[in-house]
């Protein structure tokens, strides 16, 4: 079963790292040389290899083609969708889930936001709704939360939004079956009797899964330090619910005298109530794995037979990998499995300890759970630098009180709480209030934590055969402790966290045009040096593309401090993410063509005049002018960049008007590469500057499908005719070339081509 199971994975992780095949050529192939392997006989691992491979693709065609079909794309839909999951209160916008009710036209599962709606949502609602979608699409940016591959996971086939009116309204209130009105329910008795949000959002998703209350910011402190598996249902939930079962049946078969199958009835009971709560909380991946975990152990111990627990782990991984291949993309998935397969390697290598008296048992419990806990650190710590990019120092300190805070008091009073309703309700309330205090305490030990310096590293992007070496950290669980190679995995860790991308030689610059939707964000580097321009858009749901991807990007290049941070002008897509910028990493200098409409500190003007010079690579600053009196677009920042002869033009938004002065001043010359002056706007691009500027490579910052329209057909063809080649955002990703003395424009990279996978939607505008 293991090498079986080992097979089927593989298979299916083949297709996770090739790009993507529109007709699936090798489909075929593959459901071929799996039957082939099958009848040949003793070819099981390539036949299961095949299979995986084969049961993989097939999934994945069946969720793209239930994608919105594009002549949808971008029209008013009246619908009725029925809400499916928890919604997602955002400041003044709701998040939620829906399916559609009998209309061919929606994807079976949509993500929808609603602005300002008029009355709340419930899991359960069915509405008639006016909405706009269009087909699941993100930004792509190198090192950033890739939303494409979750909506792919999640088998969302459209994105979109509701339009407010009068049509919207509500048919039927709170519809669906009864675990989702038992879940309705428990969330809004936590609501009322936990004063804490925080905390209440947490218990309910302990308690049933609802995971829609924890807040962004309470799931980073859960990530920095180490304890996001503790907030949501799990294998270590699932097994306190079968635990305790367990002895409430032995005891009260004990006390009514029962025969000797009791212990029989107990197993049954367990299952039955890990059974039970893995289906109130939504039958996640954890709990799916624990829940066929025990159904197998108790089905070897009704059959009298020796539980394995390697082979009972590998027959639940290959059931839930067999069917739903596409699980695999999900780091929970990922991390599930490699943390019961640590736990259970950890425990075989530890000497029995039942000759010891009680204290030193105790004693001994102790330093084990600590041990088990730095050999989690290491034994996870591939995935989750490569899922997360970060490593936390202050896990196994923290785990070290929470898990058995947890085990002992925070889960089983909460499902406590749970059963107990009805007559006994004032009991159930005190168990819910004393779980939530629990929390509260490990809220309380969390932010002391990580306020310890360096508590949590965020690590640079490792991809390629570069993640190779993140399997150093593997020697220090698999081999014995007195082998020298274990130590190895010291090394690798100092190396991992001071490791920096390598900056370009002197008189050079690496320019990075990320891939921020309608907004602009630009990151440039030199040998020693960093420059951010323009920091994205901020939203009306309270995000910013700065706190979603240019501070990821940042991250994963190692860059942890921005030497100079220029805001174009005031314009919310270009300055929207400057709060997030300035809080979330250090700022030396910022500059700003409006300087009084910002409200942070620490911001000079940008003039022309301005010059400064980073290791080898000038940078002028060709606008506005002192006393110009310009504001809006026009105000925008103009920037020159010249790594000796090779030369980048920082154009913000201005219009015709700027761009004629900028022609008249006889500044521009020719330039290797520019930023298309306002996303490709029909007010800008004007045949003289285009002419003047003459640029080899020009770059457009739009959003895919943006109301707009831009870039506008016209200023594409008119720079295309100047003999430029014309890269966008929306079509290409994040963009990224290198300007040097002399060599000119080299490495010129778009993401989205480079890096696409079978779930990602094809390269257009």
């Amino acid at each position: 079963m293991i090498k079986s199971c080992l097979s089927l994975l593989a298979g299916a992780y083949a297709l996770h790292f090739t790009s993507f095949v529109s007709n699936y050529v090798l489909l075929p192939a593959a459901v071929f040389g799996a039957a082939v392997a099958f009848l040949a006989g003793g070819r099981w691992a390539a036949a299961w290899f095949t299979a995986g491979f084969a049961l993989f693709a097939l999934h994945a065609l069946h969720v793209v083609g239930l994608r919105l079909p594009p002549q949808f794309e971008g029209d008013s839909i009246l619908t009725v969708l029925q809400v499916i999951d928890f919604p997602r209160h955002r400041g003044g916008m709701i998040s939620f889930v829906a399916r559609p009710v009998d209309d061919a036209r929606i994807p079976p599962r949509v993500r929808l936001n609603w602005f300002e709606a008029g009355e709340p949502l419930q899991v359960g609602d069915v509405w008639q709704l006016e909405i706009r979608l269009r087909r699941p699409r993100g930004t792509s940016n190198p090192g950033v939360f890739d939303y494409e591959a979750w909506l792919f996971r999640e088998r969302v086939g459209a994105t979109g939004y509701v339009v407010n009116g009068q049509r919207n309204k509500r048919l039927q209130p709170a519809a669906g079956n009864s675990i989702g009105r038992l879940r309705r329910h428990i969330v809004r008795r936590l609501d009322s009797i936990l004063e804490n949000g925080d905390t209440a959002a947490v218990v309910a998703a302990i308690s049933v899964g609802a995971r829609h209350g924890i807040t962004a910011e309470q799931w980073l402190r859960y990530s920095k330090s180490g304890t996001s598996h503790l907030m949501a249902i799990s294998g270590l939930h699932v097994g306190l619910a079968a635990t305790a079962a367990w002895f409430l049946v032995v005891a009260g078969c004990a006390l009514l005298r029962l025969g000797s199958n009791h212990l029989k009835i107990a197993w049954v009971a367990s299952l039955l109530m890990a059974a039970g709560y893995a289906c109130l909380s939504g039958f996640a991946v954890p709990a799916r794995r624990a829940t066929l975990m025990l159904s197998l152990l108790v089905l070897a111990l009704l059959l009298s037979r020796e539980p394995r627990p390697f082979v009972i782990l590998a027959a639940a991984c290959f059931l839930i990998v067999a069917l739903d291949p596409l699980v695999t993309l999900a780091p929970g998935f990922q991390l599930s499995f490699a943390a019961v397969l640590l736990l259970l390697w950890f425990a075989r290598r530890q000497a029995l300890t039942s000759n010891r008296s009680r204290v030193a048992r105790l004693v001994h419990g102790t330093v084990q759970l600590a041990a088990v806990q730095v050999f989690l650190l290491f034994g996870l710590l591939p995935l989750t630098v490569t899922n997360f990019g970060r490593v936390s120092f202050v896990a196994p300190l923290v785990n070290f009180v929470a898990v058995p805070l947890f085990s002992v008091s925070t889960v089983p009073l909460a499902l406590a709480g749970v059963l107990l309703d009805g007559p006994l309700t004032v009991a159930g309330d005190i168990a819910l209030r004393t779980s939530g205090a629990s929390i509260e305490l490990l809220q309380w030990i969390i932010d002391r934590a990580l306020a310890i310096p360096n508590s949590a590293v965020s690590t640079t992007l490792i991809d390629g055969f570069g993640g190779l070496y993140l399997a150093t950290f593997l020697a220090w669980v698999a081999l014995p402790r007195a082998w020298p190679g274990r130590h190895a995995a010291l090394l690798a860790m100092l190396a991992l966290v001071a490791d920096r991308v390598e900056g370009p030689p002197d008189a050079c610059v690496d320019v990075r045009m990320l891939d921020v939707g309608q907004g602009l964000a630009v990151v440039l580097r030199t040998r020693q040096r960093t420059m951010l321009y323009d920091t994205g858009a901020a939203y009306r749901g309270g995000s910013d593309m700065a706190t979603r991807a240019v501070l990821p990007y940042l991250s994963a290049q190692g860059t942890r401090k921005i030497d100079r941070l220029v805001v174009s002008h005031s314009d919310i897509d270009h300055s929207g993410g400057t709060a997030a910028v300035l809080a979330g990493i250090e700022v030396e200098r910022v500059l700003a063509g409006e300087p009084d409409t910002m409200t942070a500190g620490r911001i000079t003007g940008c003039r022309r005049g301005q010059a400064w010079r980073w290791d080898g690579v000038a940078f002028r600053v060709l606008h506005p002018s002192r006393n110009a009196g310009h504001s809006g677009n026009d105000a925008s920042c103009v920037i020159l960049v010249e790594a000796g002869d090779a030369r980048l033009l920082l154009t913000g938004d201005i219009e015709s008007g700027v761009e004629r002065a900028l022609v008249a001043s006889g500044v521009l010359g020719g330039v290797d590469a520019a930023i298309v002056p306002h996303h490709g706007s029909n007010t800008s691009s004007s045949m003289a500057f285009v002419r003047a500027v003459s640029a080899d490579v020009v770059l457009v910052s739009a959003g895919y499908r943006n109301r707009w329209g831009l870039p506008r057909p016209a200023v594409v063809k008119r720079w295309l005719d100047s003999g430029a080649i014309v890269l966008e955002t929306a079509r290409d990703g994040a963009i990224g070339f290198r300007l040097c003395d002399r060599a000119g424009l080299l490495r010129l990279s778009r993401h989205r081509l480079q890096s696409r996978r079978l779930w990602h939607e094809p390269p257009v505008r």
